[in-house]
């Protein structure tokens, strides 16, 4: 026998489909009223013709002849669009210039879909961020701050990390640029030049020193890089893509040899320093031809990540003949000395020349030090987000000087790190100049006795026979692993949580200049003002050493 159904669930039935009528009917009504009263007025719709199928564009629908709606009197009270000669909104859309979805009905979705914003419709000044869509980049009225843009975005290298097909520039290192606009909006481009590591955070890009009003130039070009949109608008269809070409980046007026103009046309000035030019982004050249030989440029121009890993420096395409004429240039020109009014070695230390002393210490420490170690001596310079290794702090960081030697510290200046931005110093400052400095380092950031040094426990011997390769692995992962990486790049679970990053350890170059005892040392002892801590009651002797032998496994491993 089959049961009776429930007494309720008639009435339950009837009553949802009465609330699904009711709701229906709110939504028709709050689309009509949504919907501007143009009355008896004729519906000035466009038709285009787009992929061979002819498609209403509804903008005019509520834009009567490009006007601002008026729900009211839309067509006695608004002002029609202004004329926009040889252009015609007829044959254009409304689209083309000011994005939007025009085959859309509903107010919302025509305006925009919210998220990136890619279609958002663009008004007043933001307009020029689609004049060059279609328009040859350059001085255009109505266009001006984008044609600014378009210029600052050479200026500034962009092109060199990012692939901009227009102009047949095939940059790898950053995200492709050549569809930005489309799936972009201007807002969050903006939001991505002015504050490119807010995401990801462990962006390489670093912040451009851009006035607000620059990096927005900036924005409304991009805005212009649609490609091939997947909303085409007629005026995609009747004039096709415009092409770009790069600009002049040298200084007009001025006479410049041939590696010289290398500087600005390759863009070195975008990012360095050379004289009173400044990207403030990367290392000071002015004097790299004393800091650096030749091999040494050939190199790092070919494959800059090679001589310091995790740099952020791309490789720049070059010419072999235009490549030798830079690096001759910086051999030749940039070139020290640079400190004439500090002490000579032929010079008598009188109260009065000590203190002519200490004055030119600190001017050298500005004009040397301070862009990576900070006037502070903190190590947060200008450049310094920018590096690919954190310089040494000298502020508040004195239990690292008190176990470092002074001899190490002197060769450091000397002749500068392998694999970091540290260079070498020995041709620009002699000893009576190194001297002063380093004592300034420690009275004004140290606030330490250059030597007083700590006494260091011993290391452990050497085991006659290794851990077993599996053994150092264990060990690694067990200590090293959160930080350093499975890999040993610097690059673990735990690496943003630190700063100074922990150490690459496929730093060849580096671990190169490294004897054995000296890894030990860092893994015994740790490295006070980092992350690094000490080990020496956690591991015993056999183990230091097997740790050590990873860490030459993965320096050996670089390529």
């Amino acid at each position: 026998m089959t049961a009776a159904p429930p007494k309720w669930i008639t009435p339950f039935f009837y009553c949802s489909v009465l609330a699904a009528l009711f709701a229906v009917t709110l939504v028709f009504l709050r689309h009509d009223t949504d919907r501007p009263d143009i009355g008896t007025h004729e519906v000035a719709d466009i038709t285009i013709n787009l992929d061979g199928q002819p498609v209403r564009e509804h903008c005019t629908t509520c834009h009567i002849d490009g006007a601002r709606p008026d729900p009211a009197h839309l067509s006695q009270t608004v002002k029609p669009h202004p004329d926009i000669a040889p252009h015609r909104i007829d044959q254009l859309g409304c689209t083309g210039c000011h994005l939007g979805e025009g085959m859309a009905l509903d107010i919302e979705i025509s305006h925009g879909l919210p998220g990136l914003e890619a279609r958002k419709v663009l008004s007043g000044k933001e307009m020029q961020a689609s004049c060059f869509r279609r328009h040859q980049p350059g001085p255009l009225p109505g266009a001006e701050k984008a044609w600014k843009g378009y210029q600052q975005f050479f200026a500034k290298a962009c092109n060199t990390c990012h692939a901009i097909s227009r102009v047949g520039q095939s940059g790898f290192y950053g995200p492709d640029l050549s569809r930005i606009g489309a799936v972009v909006g201007l807002d969050q481009i903006h939001l991505a030049i002015r504050e490119p590591r807010k995401e990801p955070v462990n962006s390489k890009m670093p912040r451009f020193p851009l006035s607000k009003n620059h990096s927005r130039q900036i924005s409304y070009f991009l805005k212009s890089l649609a490609g091939d949109s997947f909303y085409a608008t007629p005026m995609q269809m009747q004039t096709g893509m415009a092409e770009t070409t790069e600009i002049d980046l040298r200084p007009q007026g001025v006479e410049l040899s041939d590696g010289e103009s290398a500087l600005y046309q390759k863009q070195c000035l975008a990012c360095h320093q050379f004289g009173q030019v400044d990207g403030r982004i990367g290392p000071d050249l002015t004097y790299i031809g004393s800091q650096r030989d030749a091999d040494y440029l050939y190199a790092f121009l070919d494959n800059p990540t090679r001589l310091i890993p995790g740099v952020a420096m791309p490789r720049i395409p070059m010419a072999s003949a235009a490549e030798k004429k830079l690096v001759q240039f910086l051999l030749n020109d940039a070139v020290g000395p640079v400190a004439e009014h500090t002490q000579t070695s032929a010079d008598v230390m009188t109260p009065q020349k000590q203190e002519s002393s200490s004055m030119g210490a600190k001017q050298l420490y500005m004009r040397l030090c301070q862009r990576c170690h900070a006037a502070e001596g903190d190590g947060r310079g200008p450049i310094q987000p920018n590096l690919a290794n954190f310089p040494r702090a000298f502020a508040g960081n004195a239990d690292f000087f008190r176990s470092a030697s002074d001899k190490r510290l002197q060769e450091s200046v000397r002749n500068g790190i392998p694999g970091t931005s540290m260079p070498s110093y020995n041709k620009l400052l002699n000893q009576q100049q190194i001297d002063p400095l380093l004592n300034l380092v420690f009275t004004a950031f140290i606030n330490l006795d250059r030597h007083d040094k700590a006494i260091l426990s011993a290391l452990p011997d050497s085991p006659e026979t290794p851990v077993s390769q599996n053994r150092s692995n264990e060990l690694y992962v067990e200590n090293c692993q959160r930080c350093h990486g499975s890999f040993g790049t610097g690059t673990g679970p735990e690496y943003l949580e630190h700063q100074p990053r922990p150490r690459n350890l496929r730093n060849k170059p580096y671990f190169n200049a490294l004897s054995d005892r000296r890894i030990a040392r860092v893994i015994h002892d740790g490295i006070p003002g980092t992350a690094m801590p000490a080990f020496r009651d956690h591991l015993d002797g056999p183990d230091f050493w097997g740790l050590v032998e990873k860490v030459r496994e993965f320096s050996r491993s670089q390529d």
